[in-house]
């Protein structure tokens, strides 16, 4: 497998788990957690399950300096604390499909900071790629096709600080890339996030609302946020830039969209009409289409290695 594929494939997996996370999310919201004990959680477990998983296969990247700590928690508390709380509180206002297309303005973001950060200059076919997925997103929100959709002003606010906090989990690490191992910065960022969030806990109100959540619910849903969307999905995302671009990250995000449309539509059983699935067609084609007929470049991959 070339270094392009192996940057695809985990782009396609941060899109699946982002895309099933309003499962596990709207569960805790039922059984009475807030949006910060949810991110907390996320938070939390994702830094511990990771710090054991490097203590046991890459304990090198878990030594970090002073320094280089500070950034880390920086990084948890921009990208991480802020772009979950959010999350949260977009799918608990406004429908889980609406909610997934503003994260997925985070192409848009990741272009606008990356020609700031990185100075790269974006070519013509990803405009268009954004372009389409972006319109194929829209109507798979239904924002155009009518239907029974409540939107809420903060639901709007939070889903859209949501996608600029995705936006940053992207191209931090590859900031930072020279200095710091990628790994450490997901470790001690989810860590960091974590300590950030645990000022606005009330424990009390943790203990009686995991007192009051079937246990097995309870555990799944937890397992669900913290390993599978948060750790899993996160990792590959920072990791994918190792192998492919940001833009083609962020762009292959789009898929995520589709994912979260099919769980909404299966689970939550919320409408889906012919544009969704036409606009869901749209972003398919348009996010794998691009990085399928691609043409090969000469000279060295964009990204940091």
């Amino acid at each position: 497998m070339n270094q392009r594929s192996k940057g695809i494939i985990l782009a396609v997996t941060t899109a699946v788990m982002w895309g099933i996370m309003g499962i596990f999310v709207r569960d805790l919201s039922h059984n009475q957690f807030t949006n910060i004990e949810i991110s907390f959680f996320r938070c939390a477990l994702a830094g511990a399950a990771y710090f054991i998983f490097l203590l046991l296969t890459k304990p090198s990247a878990l030594k970090v300096n002073i320094k280089g700590l500070v950034i880390c928690v920086l990084y948890g508390a921009v990208a991480y604390s802020i772009s979950f709380v959010s999350y949260s509180v977009s799918v608990s206002r406004i429908p889980v499909g609406v909610a997934t297309v503003l994260m997925f303005m985070s192409p848009i973001w990741v272009v606008i900071l990356g020609t700031v950060m990185f100075k790269e200059k974006l070519q013509k076919s990803k405009i268009v790629t954004i372009v389409i997925c972006f319109i194929g997103a829209i109507l798979v929100a239904n924002l155009i096709g009518g239907g029974e959709i409540k939107l809420d002003a903060i639901g709007i606010l939070a889903g859209i600080i949501n996608g600029i906090g995705v936006a940053l989990q992207i191209l931090l690490p590859k900031f930072f890339a020279k200095e710091y191992d990628r790994d450490t910065l997901l470790v001690y960022g989810f860590l960091g996030a974590a300590s950030v969030l645990l000022f606005g806990m009330d424990f009390g109100s943790v203990a009686e609302h995991i007192s009051n959540t079937p246990m097995t619910n309870l555990i799944w849903d937890l397992f669900g946020i913290g390993i599978l969307c948060t750790m899993v999905a996160n990792a590959a995302c920072v990791k994918s830039t190792q192998y492919v671009e940001a833009s083609t990250t962020s762009i292959l995000s789009a898929l995520e969209v589709v994912v979260g449309t099919l769980v909404g539509f299966f689970i939550f059983h919320e409408h889906l009409t012919f544009l969704q699935i036409a606009g869901a067609v749209i972003i398919v084609v348009g996010a794998i289409g691009s990085e399928i007929y691609q043409p090969k470049k000469k000279g060295k991959n964009e990204c940091i290695q």
